[in-house]
Order: C-alpha cells, then sequence, then structure tokens
C-alpha cells in the first residue's frame, strides 16, 4: 500500500491539482482526452478507447493536464469571454512599444512590474506582486516552462536547474528560486504585456534578471530578501559594480547583475536600498 501512495506521489504535481486546480486547463483537457479516445476507438477498438480514455483522466486528476503547457497554452489562446465563463476575470494589459528597451527601469515600468518611489528607487506594485505570488506559489518549473520562458523550441535538463536550449545553449539559474522566480514572472507578463513575447531571448533574461533584484521576498521558502552591492574595479578594465540579493532564510541566491559603472548609474540609484521594504503576506 506505501509503494502505491508513493507511486502516486511520485506522479502527483501539487502545483495544478486540488485547490490549485485551473478550471478552463481542465475542461481543455478532458475534451482532449474524449476526442482522443474516441478516435483510437474508431481506429482500433472500442476497449482500447476506453483504456486510452481511463488512462487520461487519471493522468488529469494526478498532474492537472494532460497536454504538456496546458496553463500557458489556455492564458494565451483561450479568447477573454470563455475564460470569463470559468470565473477568470480580464487581465488588464501593458504595451512596451514606446518604451527604449536599452532602459531596463523604464521598461519595467511600463510593464506595470514596478513603480518609482518618491525618492527614484523602484518597488514592485501591489497587481504585479500579487500575480507573482499566486504565480510562484503554483509554479513547478520543467524544462516545458523553460522552453516556453526562452521562447524556444525544446529545453531538455542537463543538471540541477540548468537546460540546454535547441541544443544550442546552455541556461543555468543560481538557485531553485530564481528559476521559479523566472517561470513566474514571465508568466505573468506574458499574460498583461502586449508585446512580450516580441522581446529578444537574451533581453527578456535580462529583465527577468533585474526583476528578480526587486523582489522582497524568496520565491521558494517566503523568506525576506536582504541585496547588496559592491563597486569592482578590475585591472585594465573600466570599474563595474555587481548587486546581488539572496534569501535571509534560505541563503538562495535570487538575482546577480553586473553592469559597467559609467553605464549603469540610473539602474543602481533605482537599487540603492539595501534591504527591500517587505510587503505584507
Amino acid at each position: 500500500m506505501r509503494l502505491i501512495t508513493a507511486a502516486f506521489d511520485a506522479v502527483r504535481q501539487p502545483a495544478y491539482t486540488g485547490e490549485n486546480r485551473c478550471l478552463p486547463c481542465t475542461v481543455v483537457n478532458v475534451a482532449i482526452a474524449i476526442v482522443l479516445a474516441v478516435a483510437l476507438g474508431i481506429a482500433a477498438t472500442p476497449p482500447i478507447g476506453a483504456v486510452a480514455l481511463a488512462v487520461s483522466l487519471a493522468t488529469i486528476v494526478l498532474r492537472g493536464y494532460l497536454v504538456p503547457g496546458t496553463p500557458e497554452l489556455t492564458k494565451r489562446y483561450l479568447p477573454a469571454p470563455v475564460l470569463e465563463l470559468f470565473g477568470k476575470e480580464p487581465i488588464e494589459t501593458s504595451s512596451l512599444e514606446d518604451v527604449d528597451p536599452d532602459e531596463p527601469r523604464d521598461v519595467l515600468v511600463a510593464a506595470g512590474v514596478a513603480e518609482r518611489t518618491a525618492d527614484g528607487a523602484l518597488s514592485l506594485t501591489d497587481r504585479f506582486r500579487s500575480a507573482f505570488r499566486d504565480a510562484a506559489e503554483s509554479t513547478a518549473p520543467d524544462a516545458t516552462d523553460v522552453a516556453i520562458l526562452v521562447g524556444a523550441d525544446e529545453a531538455v535538463e542537463r543538471g540541477p536547474r540548468a537546460y540546454s536550449i535547441d541544443g544550442s545553449r546552455l541556461l543555468r539559474w543560481e538557485s531553485d528560486a530564481a528559476l521559479v522566480a523566472d517561470v513566474a514572472a514571465a508568466s505573468v507578463l506574458r499574460a498583461t504585456v502586449d508585446d512580450w513575447d516580441s522581446i529578444d531571448r537574451d533581453r527578456r533574461l535580462d529583465l527577468l534578471r533585474r526583476l528578480r533584484l526587486l523582489l522582497e521576498r524568496c520565491p521558494d521558502c517566503g523568506g525576506s530578501v536582504v541585496r547588496r552591492r559592491e563597486r569592482v574595479d578590475p585591472c585594465c578594465q573600466p570599474p563595474h559594480v555587481s548587486v546581488w540579493s539572496t534569501c535571509r532564510d534560505c541563503e538562495a541566491v535570487l538575482g546577480d547583475v553586473t553592469v559597467p559603472e559609467a553605464d549603469g548609474e540610473d539602474w543602481l540609484d533605482a537599487l540603492e536600498t539595501e534591504d527591500p521594504p517587505i510587503a505584507p503576506d
């Protein structure tokens, strides 16, 4: 009995089942399962179709969906009126069309991620903070999530938090918390920024790295975040400034960005506070 329970626990995805189950995703996947079962029943035999339906429904019950990447697919392709039928409110979107892509602070503000405080620093907006927290709590990143994150055809896991992208590039995250943060943030931005997917891969990853520096709580354990900065003056090179943030509780590195001191003045000013103010849960 314990072996059976352990097997079910190994397959189950709590991030997409139970109270985290998405009704539109479930309906779409059940419909797909029925269509596939009927097709198999016609092409082969009815018993085979029945078995396929049973296996498909069991997969949906345990994992939340049958088709990999369903949460992202429903967000992207289901019309707003359909989502409203399931109690999903329309999402207010923004555009980056008129924003200089070389100004990360302006991009994050235009995207609705951050807002300027009275002293010129950046702070997460309440709307993004809430959406990000919900996304992070229901995120268990896998290769499919990483592929969607970077706009790749394929991502293959090569080690802890390391993925090869389309067989030509290896991406590695500093910690589980950093990977969760990027996947969750990209999910929110894909739903709220009209032209998010048009941003090229490297610029998108850079924005996500900088966004992580604005987080006030660790997306993995919920601990408070501390931010540090250090000036680096290497031989024969212009000075750079490194800024990084870590979780006080689990010590996970959330973000680590190094920029030329001369080019990053505005961005560094926006991150002047070492200990970000902690928003209430």
